[in-house]
């Protein structure tokens, strides 16, 4: 007699879980895919097209069950889109907020072509040129050893955050910094990295050396762009800007018409 009770109570627990979980399913059910994305360039934005037809896939399904990791990995098939924020808005919607990586560093390949990174690094394709997706060129990024590696991949190495820190420091002050920067050249003219500098090629002519960048390469970015800034028109078609450390341990630079490290 118990152990038929007992059995009864157990059929009777299980199907009170299955009416439980059908109403839930019934009530909490994805009828709206929200999406909010941030795209600068025309291809950014049919992608953004195309990938809210792939995300209504989800309408009709379980807001309770639904896995947001699943969702996750359908944004993560867009190299170029970061997904910046997931939720469950009960009881019926799916909110994401998605921004559209910059495309802003290329780098060359060893087998030719060149391999696009947006501005913190982050891969976003291989490409047979540099020219940005939308418009003009990408920053060239020369003499490095970088690699990538990691999920998303990013490229690094010797001075790679350096790198995305000089260009960060240009960014505050000039907003888009490949409107002003054609590339960044690591120079090693000494086994001693303490003589490695950037250089730095704008599109104007001048040209910025940043001495021992493994050393505050941010502020020394930042004053290099502010001896940029104070040039007349005249002088910003050549000559150097370099910005080196002091012996009393503070940054100098200065301006030259003719004359490099």
């Amino acid at each position: 007699m118990k152990k038929r009770l007992v059995i009864t109570t157990v059929v009777a627990f299980f199907l009170l879980v299955a009416i439980l979980a059908a109403a839930l399913n019934t009530i909490f059910t994805v009828t709206h895919v929200r999406t909010d994305f941030s795209t600068y360039s025309e291809a950014g934005k049919e992608e953004a097209a195309t990938l809210r037809e792939e995300l209504d896939a989800y309408i009709g399904k379980s807001t309770t069950f639904l896995d947001l990791e699943e969702v996750a990995s359908t944004v993560e098939k867009y190299p170029y889109f970061h997904l910046e924020k997931i939720e469950k808005q009960y009881p019926t919607t799916i909110y994401l907020r998605i921004l559209e990586r910059k495309e802003t560093f290329s780098v060359a390949e060893q087998g030719g072509g060149y391999a696009d990174y947006a501005d913190n690094g982050v891969f976003l394709r291989t490409a047979e040129t540099c020219e940005n997706r939308a418009g003009g060129d990408n920053i060239l990024l020369t003499g490095f050893a970088f690699t990538r590696s990691g999920e998303p991949a990013v490229f690094k190495g010797t001075y790679a955050e350096e790198v995305r820190l000089a260009a960060e420091a240009f960014r505050e002050r000039l907003g888009e910094v490949r409107a002003n920067i054609v590339s960044i050249e690591l120079v090693r003219k000494t086994s001693d990295a303490r003589n490695d500098f950037f250089r730095i090629h704008t599109r104007e002519g001048v040209v910025i050396d940043l001495g021992n960048p493994a050393s505050l390469a941010a502020d020394k970015a930042r004053l290099a762009v502010e001896q940029y800034l104070s040039l007349g028109d005249e002088d910003r078609i050549f000559g150097y800007i370099t910005v080196l450390d002091g012996n009393d341990g503070k940054l100098y630079s200065d301006y030259t018409r003719n004359s490099a490290l």
